[in-house]
């Protein structure tokens, strides 16, 4: 088991775009936890409006590679397409920033509301497995994603995300 952290942001229509993010990966991954959302500056011209920010945490046995598969096949099935952050709107942001012991993207690790969050969080102490030496940290390295790659190579897997299913839990959140 590895222990994955991923950071989520919007800033358009945020509080909805997030919570439908936050369904979904709860559906990939039952035992993630949430942190509470903070609101953030951006750090792009590009964008004019705050981003609501919130951090997930999920121990997984998922390689790094799967895991960023199923976050942006997640990206997707919120509403988030290429041409987005060229016009300054982000609907959803998706980034598997620390998997294990290995930060994958030391900036936005180092974000002033990430380290807030971290701190606020209660996780249950991470279970503690042994790999070999050096291939955990090579693999992590091939894995930053840029988030231009992420938008236009990722093919959406329906066996990893069924939507039918998604749309199930969803109604049936709906009814109750």
């Amino acid at each position: 088991m590895s222990r994955a952290l991923l950071t989520i942001g919007s800033n358009t229509f945020a509080k909805t775009n997030i919570d439908k993010a936050k369904r979904m990966l709860t559906f990939l991954f039952p035992d993630i936890i949430f942190s509470e959302p903070i609101l953030s500056e951006p750090d792009d011209d590009r964008y004019s409006y705050l981003f609501r920010n919130i951090l997930a945490v999920v121990d997984t046995d998922l390689p790094p590679e799967e895991v960023i598969n199923k976050i942006k096949q997640t990206e997707r099935a919120v509403g988030r397409t290429p041409r987005d952050k060229y016009v300054g709107k982000m609907v959803i942001d998706i980034d598997l920033v620390k998997y294990g012991n290995t930060i994958l993207r030391p900036k936005d690790y180092e974000r002033e509301y990430v380290q807030h969050l971290l701190a606020t969080m209660d996780l249950p102490e991470e279970e503690v497995t042994t790999t070999q030496p050096d291939t955990l940290e090579t693999d992590a390295e091939t894995l930053i994603v840029t988030d231009t790659d992420a938008d236009t190579d990722v093919q959406f897997d329906q066996e990893a995300l069924d939507l039918s299913d998604y749309n199930d839990l969803e109604a049936d959140e709906t009814e109750a």
